[in-house]
């Protein structure tokens, strides 16, 4: 089990293009809305680029944990699974190590952008701010893990990574990560603030004024989690 995670491990981080395009492509976005566009007044700037910041984070986060399900569907359609079935490793440890590899590789997308938001767009917060952050917005994402592991046990090959970036890109619209739930119409606002995506940013949004996560965003996010751990569990179990 052990040697089987720090292969998954390796892998995960020598991985060049899922490095750039889940921690480099929410950087770049970042950088394009606070440093080259002049899409809010000077006087909410500083405001904007802390709030899209803990954006960013959460939406780089986000895709490097649902897209657990697209090497898990890639395996699947090759043949790998069939493979690590004779040897000893449990069926239910390399679901565990796709996740724990998982939980660490979204951690440089969360890292680079918070990073950049202190360094090029000035985001000023008290010292013990930026690890609160590296941290709610590392739990808030957990639920899509368990959403990418039903992914990569339902569907196979490109049809999962088609799939799962359909969802990728709508819950992040949805949850306000690319647009403020504040301008969004009354309807769409109030489906908004169910999404998981809406909630696992507002813990980084709330943290960023010195409040805690909301009762509200907990049971969300915790309600969530179970319904796509419940599902991850159903669909794995019929795969075997």
């Amino acid at each position: 089990m052990r040697s089987y995670l720090r292969l998954e491990l390796v892998r995960g981080l020598r991985n060049p293009v899922g490095l750039v395009m889940l921690t480099f492509f929410p950087l770049g976005l970042y950088l394009l809305w606070t440093k080259v566009l002049d899409v809010v007044p000077r006087g909410q700037m500083d405001d904007f680029a802390a709030y899209s910041m803990v954006s960013m984070a959460t939406y780089g986060a986000m895709g490097g944990a649902l897209f657990i399900g697209g090497a898990i569907a890639m395996e699947r359609s090759k043949g790998w699974l069939d493979q690590l079935a004779v040897t000893p490793l449990p069926a239910h440890g390399y679901v565990t190590a796709k996740l724990v590899s998982g939980a660490v590789t979204v951690l440089p997308s969360i890292v680079v952008v918070l990073g950049a938001g202190a360094l090029l767009s000035g985001v000023r917060l008290p010292a013990g701010t930026w690890p609160v952050l590296v941290v709610l917005i590392w739990a808030g994402v957990l639920p899509f893990a368990a959403l990418g592991v039903a992914f990569g046990y339902t569907l196979k090959g490109q049809v999962a990574n088609l799939a799962m970036m359909i969802v990728y890109f709508a819950m992040s619209v949805l949850g306000g990560l690319w647009l403020p739930v504040q301008a969004m119409p009354a309807g769409m606002r109030a489906l908004a603030e169910l999404s998981p995506a809406y909630q696992a940013g507002s813990l980084g949004w709330r943290a960023l004024d010195g409040l805690p996560p909301t009762g509200t965003s907990l049971a969300v996010l915790a309600a969530w989690t179970l319904l796509f751990c419940a599902l991850a569990i159903w669909r794995y179990r019929r795969a075997l």
